[in-house]
This record gives structure tokens, C-alpha cells and sequence, in this order.
């Protein structure tokens, strides 16, 4: 089942190579980046995640495939400490990350700032869930929404009941099916146009590989893709990439529990690398 991208880059404008020395830069420089502050823990984990989804554009290799992969490994990572930095705010944390230098981070001014909320913990969660990173699933499957909740960025409450639905999942709650069910009534009451194209179709995707529903998961995870890929297109505006399509953290993250299930992916597109999905790297 092939999905094709609906939106082409005007690299004839911009090139590839171009869009793509910042996030190799980032990627070149994250050793001296990581010990200067601790906010660099997400500015690198986003620039990582835009290094992997240009690089989808690239001509898929090894190197290309390894290089994208290298740098998700330390963004997911990342991520999670720096949403750990904000579980005990005056605490002081250690991080060791692979190869990179160790720090140490305090969390003071991270709830203050906005910086914890459901939509970084959505691509947190799942990338790690891409990396097979257990540890940082771990730590995020534990974090309090409680917590997001005092953020100065705050959104509507159905958004934290979706973090609630991953959380249950992970850790196997028995009212799983009944949160997964409420969140998705919400959603479709709520009904702007994030609920019902992202939100839903995190859940949609989710419930095709979480429960006997009737839902065929490539089905649906090619449909969502393809409607993902239309919200970010309009979100995005006539005058900018929508970059985030090129790489759904979620319904990826999700086509790799269900490849890890032993389940076949049949949905073949360049926003879900097959290296990415059968876990080449991790």
C-alpha cells in the first residue's frame, strides 16, 4: 500500500543541502551544545528531529540512514531529561547521555517559561518509542500530567486526556479501553480541526493496534497519514514547508509497536523510513 506525499519542496528555491546545514551544524556541535545550557536539551532534540525528516528527501543510503538514526538517538534521550529537569524543578539532575559530556540541570523556570506541555510530550514519548528507548518511555510514561498542567502554555483539556491514554496504555491500566474511548468522544466534541485531524488520528491509530476494535491498522494508518499530511499543509501556509509531515512522530512511533508486535507495516511511504520502523540502527 503505497502513500505518496502530497507536497513537494521547491528545493529549486532553497536546495536540500542548504535546508539541511543547520541541522547537520546542530548535529556537528552538540558535544560543546549540550554543557552550555540546559534548554539546549530541546533546542538539539528539535534540531535532530528536522535533520531526520529532511533527510527523508535525501537519497536514502546507510550513511543517510545511520545519520538520521544517530541523531534520534540522542534527541530521544534529551527529551526526556529535559522533561525530568521539570518533574522536581529545584532538584539537581545528572544526565549521561551515550558518548556526550555529562551535565547537570535543574528544572527552575521550565513551568514558568511554557516549555512543558502535551505536544512535546507527544513527540518525546514516541520518538522514543522509534528509538527503542525503553528508559525514556519509562520516564515519560511517568511523568505527571499533573505537572503539564501548571505549565504557562496550556491547551484544551481533551489534549491532556491524550497523554493519559498513552500513559495508560503503557503501563497496562485495565480502564485503558474506557480513557481511549472517552478521550476520543471529547475529541469529536471538541471538534476544531486539530481534534479531528490530529488528535483523532492519533487515536485511531492507537486503537487499531491496542485493541479488537474491527479497525484495520495499515488501513487506518495510511488514511491518518494522508490527513496529517493535509492539516500540517494548511497549518504551514502557502510560504512554508510543512516539515512536520515529513516525519509523524506518532503515527510512526505507532507502525513501530505494531512491527514490534511481529505485525506487518504494509503502508509504504517516505514519512515512515522502513529503517525507522524495523529498528535497524536501535
Amino acid at each position: 500500500m503505497k502513500v505518496e506525499r502530497a507536497y513537494r519542496p521547491k528545493f529549486e528555491k532553497i536546495s536540500l543541502e542548504r535546508r539541511l546545514d543547520a541541522p547537520r551544524e546542530a548535529f556537528d556541535e552538540i558535544v560543546e551544545d549540550i554543557a552550555i545550557r540546559r534548554d539546549n536539551l530541546l533546542m538539539i532534540s528539535e534540531d535532530m528531529i528536522e535533520l531526520a525528516r529532511w533527510l527523508t528527501w535525501e537519497t536514502q543510503s546507510a550513511v543517510i540512514e545511520q545519520e538520521s538514526a544517530t541523531g534520534l538517538k540522542y534527541a530521544s534521550k534529551m527529551y526526556a531529561a529535559f522533561f525530568e529537569c521539570a518533574r522536581e524543578p529545584e532538584k539537581t539532575s545528572t544526565f549521561n547521555i551515550y558518548d556526550l559530556p555529562e551535565v547537570s540541570w535543574n528544572g527552575l523556570g521550565l513551568l514558568e517559561s511554557g516549555r512543558i506541555y502535551p505536544g512535546q510530550w507527544f513527540d518525546a514519548y514516541f520518538l522514543a518509542v522509534i528509538t527503542r528507548d525503553t528508559d525514556s518511555m519509562n520516564t515519560l510514561a511517568t511523568f505527571p500530567v499533573g505537572i503539564m498542567r501548571q505549565s504557562a502554555t496550556t491547551t484544551d483539556e481533551v489534549v491532556y486526556s491524550l497523554v493519559e491514554v498513552f500513559q495508560s496504555y503503557h503501563h497496562r491500566e485495565k480502564d485503558f479501553p474506557v480513557k481511549l474511548n472517552q478521550a476520543m468522544k471529547a475529541l469529536l466534541a471538541d471538534g476544531d480541526d486539530w481534534s479531528l485531524d490530529i488528535g483523532m488520528g492519533y487515536l485511531e491509530t492507537f486503537a487499531a493496534l491496542t485493541t479488537n476494535a474491527g479497525f484495520d491498522f495499515n488501513e487506518v494508518l495510511a488514511k491518518n497519514l494522508q490527513c496529517q499530511e493535509q492539516y500540517q499543509i494548511r497549518e504551514s501556509g502557502p510560504n512554508h514547508a510543512p516539515v512536520d509531515s515529513f516525519i509523524p512522530l506518532q503515527l510512526l512511533g505507532t507502525a513501530c509497536m505494531w512491527h514490534d508486535c511481529g505485525n506487518e507495516v504494509s503502508v509504504e511511504s517516505d514519512s515512515l523510513p522502513r529503517f525507522l520502523i524495523d529498528g535497524r540502527y536501535f
